[in-house]
């Protein structure tokens, strides 16, 4: 893969990171169950680290992650933050649900760029293999416990 290519692909997870980062954080601080806000608090620094893995891994193949990206991000989050849930001045009941639901989609595009820079890493030794197995172990990992709590949030909602 060229520098060009390799680089536009990053930094189109790049910017997707940072949407994902910033929509851990405020799901891990507004969910009202307690216990599964603990959980997306834990995974919200999981995220933020994956990140930070991300942006040394642009380093290590000389491509410069873009400010406007990560700024792209963060607006794509607060943007995706209006939906019509039929409820404008508090939390839907299902909004905990689609929230969990987008989290999963996030983990998911994730663990594609990792799968992907991984099959590369065995033609361009900038990348490293062992690094890229474990970030997708994590991102495997999370997306267990995100469906997880996705369906015990699902069902509790569905029962109310």
């Amino acid at each position: 893969m060229n520098k060009k290519v390799l680089g536009g692909y990053l930094q189109h997870h790049w910017t997707g990171a940072a949407a994902g980062t910033a929509m851990f954080r405020r799901v891990a601080r507004t969910h009202p169950d307690r216990e599964s806000a603990q959980v997306l608090s834990g995974m919200s620094q999981e995220i933020a680290q994956d990140r930070r893995s991300l942006q040394q891994i642009m380093k290590s193949v000389g491509v410069k992650p873009s400010r406007l990206g990560s700024l792209t991000g963060q607006i794509a989050e607060r943007l995706g933050r209006l939906k019509p849930n039929g409820s404008l001045l508090r939390r839907s009941p299902l909004t905990d649900v689609i929230e969990l639901e987008a989290l999963r989609a996030a983990v998911a595009a994730k663990l594609s760029g990792w799968q992907v820079l991984r099959a590369l890493a065995d033609h361009d030794k900038r990348l490293d293999a062992g690094q890229l197995d474990e970030l997708q172990n994590r991102a495997l990992d999370q997306q267990e416990r995100l469906a997880a709590l996705h369906r015990r949030v699902a069902t509790e909602r569905a029962l109310r």
